[in-house]
């Protein structure tokens, strides 16, 4: 019997120059399960992707837009603070139409002008992750779910090297 073949999501952002943030396009909205698949209701924002973030975060403005019903309550470590915040579930659309549905994220104030929702690792870890700094530009790229062969640079780096090395 033939294994199920797996369809991988992804998209590509190239920046125009090299960059210190990884910012791009997103869509949210109520989860599905409680508003079907209206596309009315996608609300388009900006978001900012953070290694360091370990979940998802979206500002007062996006509930507010929204009409979200809390989830639950979280604690919120900041660098020198934690304090309880509310949590709510949301669809996100990305770029070339990757989408995640019901995805946790806890509302949070995020002091990026512009930035209503950043993408912690609660949602990278579902896939490949990669930056490039090629000649004077950026290339982020994400798929998901996981290729089954990882990006390895370091077997990338060792095919062009010299082996006297």
């Amino acid at each position: 019997m033939k294994r199920p073949r797996t369809f991988h999501l992804a998209f590509r952002v190239t920046y125009q120059t090299i960059v210190s943030e990884l910012i791009t396009d997103a869509k949210l909205k109520p989860p599905s399960s409680l508003v079907g698949r209206d596309s009315s209701l996608w609300v388009e924002i900006k978001c900012l992707w953070d290694t360091g973030a370990t979940h998802s975060v979206i500002t007062q403005s996006v509930v507010r837009r929204l009409g979200l019903r809390p989830t639950g309550r979280t604690l919120v470590h900041g660098i020198n603070s934690a304090e309880e915040r509310a949590t709510y579930m949301i669809d996100i659309g990305l770029p070339s139409r990757v989408a995640i549905q019901d995805v946790a994220v806890t509302e949070c104030e995020i002091n990026s002008p512009g930035i209503d929702l950043i993408v912690g690792m609660n949602i990278i870890s579902m896939g490949d992750f990669a930056i490039s700094n090629g000649p004077g530009h950026t290339i982020f790229s994400f798929a998901m779910p996981p290729f089954p062969k990882p990006i390895d640079l370091l077997e990338k780096s060792n095919a062009v090297n010299p082996k006297h090395l």
